[in-house]
């Protein structure tokens, strides 16, 4: 498997528009000014892939929100296909892999998830 894409939604210090991180096959390098989100980069696919919490999830929600949303792409090495990994924070934690060439959700929870990646 490797990372694609990560989108996140009021996620820290991104907001609700969703800004999208194209990531290419190899190293990927991520620079920036102090607080400028590099941490919450890998802080949100270490959540969305592997269930990993730095700390309250209340705190990763961006300030004055309720809910976030960290979307990871992957090229699956099992079968070569794109998938996304969506996980919601805050409110309604949700976790569900979505297939985009048939436009629907393949399986949804985190045991199913994490047995899936």
């Amino acid at each position: 498997m490797w990372i694609t894409s990560l989108q996140l939604s009021n996620i820290k210090s991104y907001g609700a528009n969703g800004q999208t991180i194209p990531f290419r096959a190899g190293v990927n390098l991520i620079q920036g000014e102090n607080g400028a989100g590099k941490s919450t980069i890998l802080e949100a696919i270490g959540l969305a892939l592997f269930d990993k919490k730095p700390y309250n999830l209340g705190s990763f929600v961006r300030e004055g929100t309720r809910t976030g949303r960290i979307e990871v792409g992957f090229h699956s090495a099992l079968d070569e296909r794109e998938y996304m990994v969506v996980r919601m924070v805050g409110g309604s934690s949700q976790t569900y892999i979505y297939d985009p060439e048939i436009k629907q959700k393949v399986c949804e929870g985190r045991e199913d998830t994490q047995a899936f990646i």
